[in-house]
């Protein structure tokens, strides 16, 4: 075991906890990451800082919350200048890939990693600027569409489907690369897939494990609630859900596609672990396993994220590295603005100062975890704390809700209300006070907003420069010196045979 680990990242998109196996769900098959989990730290409480995916991913690079670097939205730019952790373990030497998803906003698709192997599925443009001066029953053209679910099915190849084969083909193969290389340096590998995010189109093999297997229903419905807050109803109305309602047929058949798509990331994420075990790297690498945000899956009515309840902003956050830490489940709350000083921790640098905190050794300090929504479904901030066991969100112009998430886990009584939670209520209302100016964020949001719709019809006139990323043409095959190139690329099968190319090629003629 080494000082300073490999490190591997993993992150799905749009994967709730409550749908993995290792999270209490019966009747997903989710055997690897059940195994990582098992035998690692599992965070039963960990939430995205925003239920989105670019500003959920800018805030874990960052360690930042989404209003205190700008990136509010999947249409706002991420600075270039506001350090990363990728940042952060380059500096202290090591070796640093991406490979897959991210969606990173702006010019600089990089920030701070080394190398990165593919390009992004969705676009690096400012394609996905929300409105709040629109009214709710305008929809824009690249808003989530109800369609989704009423087609969910197998497909046999999706641009998905071909994403996350080409992350997993690009990560499998750099392994191999660290494996041959003979710098020294200890690595960060972060292997991000798109899956289980909708359109629900999994490959039919997957789709198949579940045969004859029972689809759970939603635990709540909407004639459970009998009316919904007003962020759900926005929510509703701008996918469409409010005048297109799935039936319980189609309901079970969009959550069975989700729970195969879960299924073909388990598979990779098994890949990716065996194959470091095949290269003799396994007990020198910590792997992570995370996700941006949940999905709804039709619970209260809605679908996909966007949404403060549980199932949309609580994530699966496992840390695997049984040569270094024991098992363990944690109870406390985390968030993802904890993985940039996790990271830097393991990779011994210097501690970085910012509202997350290093999960590697006890939570002596119980901090509130921040929830941030900032983008289209609303047209005011709308915050959410989460302390202990308790949940409160606040949107000026709606009610406030707050919630016992231990004692009533989906989130049906509504304790705002209650004149015994007053008390409660006042204290998380000043905390939100202390921490926010509502009014101030809200027309930074509105001004930013703004800014973005001009720079975005500008830059679609005339001649139009992508910002995607292209990865650079491998020279690694046989190029210069044939023999040289053939020794340069291999490495040992398992009988751990020791000749080299050009020997075995001499003692053959």
């Amino acid at each position: 075991m080494t000082a300073r680990p490999n490190i591997v990242l993993i992150q799905a998109d749009q994967l709730a906890a409550a749908a993995l196996g290792a999270y209490g769900n019966a009747v997903v098959r989710s055997p690897h990451l059940d195994a990582l989990a098992a035998d690692g730290i599992t965070f039963d409480r960990a939430y995205c800082n925003s239920p989105l995916c670019a500003p959920s991913r800018a805030s874990m690079m960052t360690g930042q919350l989404p209003s205190q670097i700008g990136a509010y939205d999947n249409g706002a730019d991420f600075p270039a200048s506001v350090p990363t952790f990728a940042h952060h373990l380059r500096s202290a030497g090591y070796a640093t890939t991406l490979v897959g998803r991210m969606h990173f906003i702006g010019p600089d698709q990089l920030h701070g990693f080394e190398e990165r192997l593919t390009t992004d599925v969705y676009p690096a443009g400012l394609d996905m600027v929300p409105d709040w001066d629109l009214p709710g029953e305008e929809r824009l053209p690249w808003y989530h569409e109800a369609g989704s679910v009423f087609t969910a099915g197998t497909s046999r190849a999706t641009v998905q489907q071909d994403f996350d084969d080409e992350v997993l083909f690009r990560s499998l193969r750099h392994l191999n690369d660290r494996a041959r290389a003979d710098d020294g340096r200890p690595f960060l590998l972060v292997s991000s897939f798109i899956h289980p995010h909708d359109p629900y189109e999994p490959p039919v093999e997957h789709w198949n494990r579940y045969e004859g297997i029972e689809i759970d229903d939603p635990r709540v419905t909407l004639e459970d609630l009998g009316t919904l807050d007003p962020h759900s109803a926005r929510l509703q109305q701008m996918s469409g859900f409010d005048v297109k309602v799935p039936d319980a047929d189609q309901v079970r058949r969009a959550r069975r596609a989700y729970y195969a798509c879960v299924s073909y990331v388990d598979d990779h994420v098994g890949k990716i672990v065996q194959r470091l075990e095949d290269l003799g790297l396994r007990d020198d690498t910590v792997v992570i396993v995370t996700s941006d945000h949940g999905d709804m899956l039709g619970e209260r009515g809605l679908w996909y994220k966007m949404s403060p309840f549980e199932q949309s902003s609580r994530v699966p956050l496992i840390v695997n590295a049984p040569t270094r830490f024991a098992a363990r489940r944690v109870a406390d709350p985390v968030s993802l603005i904890d993985v940039l000083p996790t990271l830097v921790e393991l990779a011994g640098g210097e501690p970085v100062a910012g509202p997350g905190r290093s999960l590697v050794g006890g939570l002596e300090d119980e901090r509130p975890v921040l929830i941030e929504y900032l983008a289209e479904g609303t047209t005011r901030p709308q915050v959410t704390v989460v302390r202990g066991r308790h949940k409160y969100v606040q949107c000026p112009g709606d009610p406030d809700q707050l919630y016992d998430v231990v004692a009533d886990p989906h989130e049906l009584v509504d304790l705002a209300g209650d004149p015994a939670h007053a008390g409660l209520l006042g204290e998380l209302r000043a905390e939100v006070a202390a921490r926010y100016d509502l009014s101030g964020l809200e027309r930074d949001v509105r001004q930013s907003q703004a800014r973005r719709r001009v720079v975005h019809r500008a830059l679609a006139t005339g001649r139009a420069t992508d910002w995607d990323h292209q990865p650079p043409v491998r020279a690694d095959y046989v190029r210069g010196d044939f023999w040289s190139a053939l020794e340069r690329g291999r490495l040992p099968g398992p009988e751990g045979e020791t000749g080299s190319v050009r020997a075995t090629r001499a003692s053959a003629s």
